[in-house]
């Protein structure tokens, strides 16, 4: 086909995880939350009425920000901008901030989507190889780009940069910096003074994970004023429907219910992180709602992946990529999946003769 932009003909899309259709498989390869959202939520949503359907909704989210303005301790709703999905606002970030040909920067490994979203738009993103204890080296903090991806927690690693660090590079790098804190809410501290303190910083936030609301697709990212009014003369006109909006207003509002469901799966994960050492992984304490747990003997960690889903029923991530092609991402479910984990590994790694 002699149609489409020849900038994209070796261009491969994003792959997302695996998401089954027939019954009975546990899910622990797209890191979403096991438990419910708020009943808050199916609340607000059972409220919404034929109207909300045909009318338009709020084309700028205004009750969604004003009230993210005050949980995360930012000024004002000016501070703010919401999304379909935070994979929406690090689109629109490219095409508010980079220009074709420019060079983006990020720590390797990370979130694979950013290389397709750079393909995309026709910008040259250049990976810094992090060593191997998975942290940025020295030369990182000196990097010139017009904007850098920071995963904080990092995906797929699991880890968080120390603070004073992310404050040492954003210091130094003269372009945008967006901290995706996609995990945040299972890690030990976050970011999200930053805006105020960086005018170069861009915070964002999914509603996917700790609020689980991934079906939604929900995202929000906090920056200086003068930056979101860069992204608001570029989105959709109407880029949350009032769903959306109504679900993630509920959700945010119940902050109480999103730490209990996040202890839950911290507490989860460090049982799990335990149990997988005592398999003989390695896995690096993680940070986020998922564990990367590196797989030295055999069978190998794409025959342990092939295995879990064939014979298991069970899903886990395997990235065949560099770095990575010996290692699983798995994701924290309830405590019942992964003690099904547990023993299907102790019967593959046990069957290995």
């Amino acid at each position: 086909m002699a149609f489409g932009r020849k900038i994209y003909e070796e261009l491969e899309g994003y792959t997302p995880g695996e998401q089954p259709k027939e019954p009975g498989v546990i899910k622990l390869n797209t890191n979403e939350n096991p438990y419910p959202p708020s009943p808050r939520v199916l609340e607000a949503l059972q409220a919404l009425s034929a109207d909300n359907a045909r009318r338009y909704p709020d084309p700028v989210a205004a009750p969604l920000r004003r009230v993210c303005a005050e949980i995360y301790g930012l000024p004002g709703e000016e501070w703010l901008i919401a999304g379909n999905g935070m994979d929406e606002l690090l689109a629109l970030v490219l095409r508010a901030f980079v220009d074709p040909g420019d060079t983006v920067l990020a720590l390797y490994p990370t979130y694979s989507l950013y290389e397709v979203l750079c393909r995309i738009h026709d910008c040259q993103l250049r990976y810094i190889d992090a060593d191997e204890n998975w942290q940025p080296p020295e030369s990182f903090y000196e990097e010139k780009a017009r904007l850098c991806f920071l995963t904080r927690p990092n995906a797929p690693t699991g880890l968080a940069l120390d603070r004073a660090l992310v404050e040492k590079f954003c210091t130094n790098f003269p372009g945008i910096v967006v901290i995706d804190e996609a995990y945040v809410d299972f890690a030990d501290d976050h970011c999200m003074d930053f805006p105020e303190r960086f005018e170069n910083v861009i915070v964002m936030r999914t509603f996917s994970k700790s609020y689980s609301l991934a079906g939604l697709r929900i995202g929000i990212a906090a920056a200086n004023p003068a930056l979101i009014r860069e992204f608001m003369k570029i989105k959709d006109s109407y880029n949350m429907n009032a769903w959306s909006q109504e679900a993630a207003l509920a959700a945010v509002q119940d902050q109480e219910y999103m730490h209990q469901s996040a202890e839950r799966v911290r507490k989860t994960r460090k049982h799990l992180r335990e149990q997988l050492l005592d398999l003989g992984f390695t896995v690096h304490p993680s940070q986020t709602n998922f564990l990367l747990a590196h797989w030295a003997g055999t069978p190998s960690a794409a025959e342990i992946f092939e295995t879990l889903r064939r014979d298991h029923h069970i899903l886990v991530r395997y990235f065949n990529h560099r770095r990575l092609d010996n290692a699983l991402r798995i994701t924290i479910g309830t405590d019942e999946e992964c003690a099904a984990l547990v023993h299907a590994l102790q019967r593959i790694i046990g069957d290995r003769g």
